[in-house]
């Protein structure tokens, strides 16, 4: 039986259960917890939906001050950057008309939470209603988090088009940084072993593509394969990039193979993009955190994903998913690894202690 526990090494709430029942949405385990009448339980489950979906909302909320602040220092105006902005309100409009205000529309979500989670608490809503309600607070996030996911690849298309696809490396850097500084740098292997890391970094991986809501009916389920030297995550698709090049919509926005051209896809090869032609500009982000960047820090990267390029493998009945390998050991990882980024496998055991 799910429930939550306090993790010291995470300084924070998390989900209890092995790997493969880590790799179960939230959406399913508050579902479950409604059905079967364990209503504390289901209240702080509802708690931690929003702790995940708090993850993408702070994330997003650091990068998009980021790019705006690149774009400014390349040489766009503040009035060219303000009409950008309202224009992407505007197209990724809310369903009511409203333009898109991802700060607003959190806190209005956290209003949503709040009212539900009390109500659940104190048993004053039936099961039914309580399954409904929820249903509709995880379709209010995923409008929010699409539009997010959105807005962001729209600047970088912008970028993109007016200082060419190869200024997106300086830009990525200079957004990325207080990111990586919070999330990453508990990776770095001149001050942990590999080993003291795993734990972070499965969970890290299952709650942060939870709160994606990752997968079949965006429910945030993953596909997790555990092998002798690896964990597999697989994530069909993924909610924001995959979503993108799958030609997956937000509401009355543009979709289909429009939609991928729309948000930018690599037509040059870059080692901040696996130096593939295909990579969706927003997807190119796990190139940079996951690999490029604790590589060049500390010599390995975190994990090693496998994207999906448009269009060979978004299109058809059968799109191909995107995942994530989790090594078990630094001398796992593959030397392919290191040279599709443009760089070599280091010799010897891991850096650091």
């Amino acid at each position: 039986m799910t429930h939550l526990t306090w993790s010291d090494e995470l300084g924070k709430r998390i989900r209890t259960g092995d790997w493969l029942d880590q790799a179960v949405g939230t959406v399913t385990k508050v579902n479950e917890a409604i059905a079967e009448g364990r209503w504390e339980v289901a209240a702080q489950l509802i708690d931690y939906f929003m702790e995940e979906a708090k993850v993408v909302q702070v994330i997003y909320d650091t990068w998009t001050p980021g790019f705006l602040e690149w774009l400014a220092e390349a040489g766009v105006s503040g009035a060219e950057i303000e009409e950008l902005q309202h224009g992407l309100r505007a197209e990724l409009a809310m369903p009511d008309g409203s333009p898109f205000d991802g700060d607003a529309s959190w806190l209005e979500l956290g209003a949503q939470a709040g009212r539900l989670t009390h109500a659940v608490r104190a048993q004053l809503i039936s099961a039914s209603g309580a399954l409904a309600d929820f249903d509709a607070l995880r379709e209010s996030w995923r409008r929010i988090h699409d539009r997010w996911a959105d807005y962001l690849s729209a600047l970088l298309a912008y970028a993109a088009q007016r200082f060419g696809e190869a200024s997106l490396e300086a830009m990525y850097r200079h957004a990325l940084e207080p990111y990586i500084q919070e999330r990453y740098m508990a990776f770095d292997l001149r001050l942990r072993d590999y080993s003291e890391t795993l734990f972070r970094n499965l969970h890290t991986s299952v709650e942060g593509m939870r709160s994606h809501l990752v997968g079949p009916g965006r429910l945030g389920n993953i596909d997790l394969t555990e092998h002798e030297d690896r964990w597999v995550f697989s994530f069909d698709p993924c909610g924001s990039g995959g979503r993108q090049m799958r030609g997956i919509g937000v509401e009355n926005s543009v979709v289909g193979p429009q939609r991928a051209e729309r948000f930018g896809v690599t037509a040059e090869e870059h080692d901040w993009a696996w130096n593939s032609k295909g990579v969706c500009y927003y997807c190119a982000h796990c190139c940079f955190t996951l690999e490029r960047l604790p590589a060049e820090r500390w010599g390995h990267p975190v994990r090693v994903v496998d994207p999906p390029l448009y269009p060979q493998d978004t299109q058809g009945d059968a799109p191909k998913p995107c995942t994530w390998t989790v090594y078990k050991s630094v001398e796992a990882i593959p030397a392919a690894a290191y040279e599709r980024i443009g760089l070599s496998k280091p010799d010897g055991a891991a850096a650091g202690k």
